[in-house]
């Protein structure tokens, strides 16, 4: 938060709020906790089970393209060494961030039944990667169900932790100015500079954001 970074700059002595921002900082924890929350899987298991099991099907379709070079039949062979140039091109996708995995497996895949659907039928692939893409399919709507689900909880969560923290922002806000007016200005002045161009920089990026999203949902002007 940058409200917190600039009272850490400046010091929570120098301001004259060391009470209040010790109040403030484990409710500014609770809102970290919270934000955390709104991608935290809440079917972890599920999810590490599905990511394993579609690892172990595109370690064994992988392993199954390798051995096949080695096939008594030539043509088998030669049919491998075509599928195996895909396969090298991609890597060792297991080891990949699951979203990346799922968007390169699902690649991989289109690119086997277009660019060698002879070839993968010659080596007795084509189960395998069937196999290979309803696993992947699955990880991947686990995935979106899990990410559905607890933004829902954790938004609310992040509402209600949201009023508390503004709650003691604007305590510590009144406290300043209060201390403004008894101290006068100049103690106080590079803090409320730094921190009002925060806040402008802030307001601008959601101003954008909003006239982006205007922009893209707006109806296309008919033509002449």
């Amino acid at each position: 938060m940058d409200f917190n970074d600039s009272v850490i700059k400046y010091t929570p002595q120098a301001l004259g709020i060391v009470e209040d921002y010790e109040a403030f900082k484990p409710l500014l924890q609770d809102e970290g906790v919270a934000l955390v929350a709104i991608t935290k899987s809440a079917t972890t298991v599920e999810l590490d089970g599905a990511d394993k099991n579609r690892d172990f099907t595109f370690r064994g379709t992988a392993d199954k393209v390798t051995n096949s070079l080695n096939h008594f039949d030539p043509l088998v062979r030669e049919a491998a060494r075509r599928v195996k140039i895909i396969f090298d091109t991609y890597g060792n996708l297991a080891p990949k961030p699951d979203d990346e995995e799922s968007g390169l497996i699902t690649s991989l895949i289109a690119e086997l039944r277009t660019k060698v659907s002879a070839e993968i039928t010659t080596v007795a692939l084509v189960d395998w990667i069937d196999e290979l893409e309803r696993l992947n399919n699955t990880f991947k709507a686990l995935e979106a169900t899990r990410n559905l689900e607890e933004a829902k909880r954790s938004i609310l969560r992040m509402k209600q932790v949201r009023v508390v923290v503004d709650a003691a922002y604007n305590k510590i806000v009144k406290r300043i100015n209060a201390l403004m007016i008894v101290n006068g200005e100049a103690p106080y002045a590079e803090f409320v500079k730094e921190l009002n161009a925060r806040i402008a920089r802030a307001q601008d990026a959601i101003t954008l954001s909003k006239a982006h999203k205007a922009d893209t949902t707006a109806p296309e002007a008919p033509k002449a």
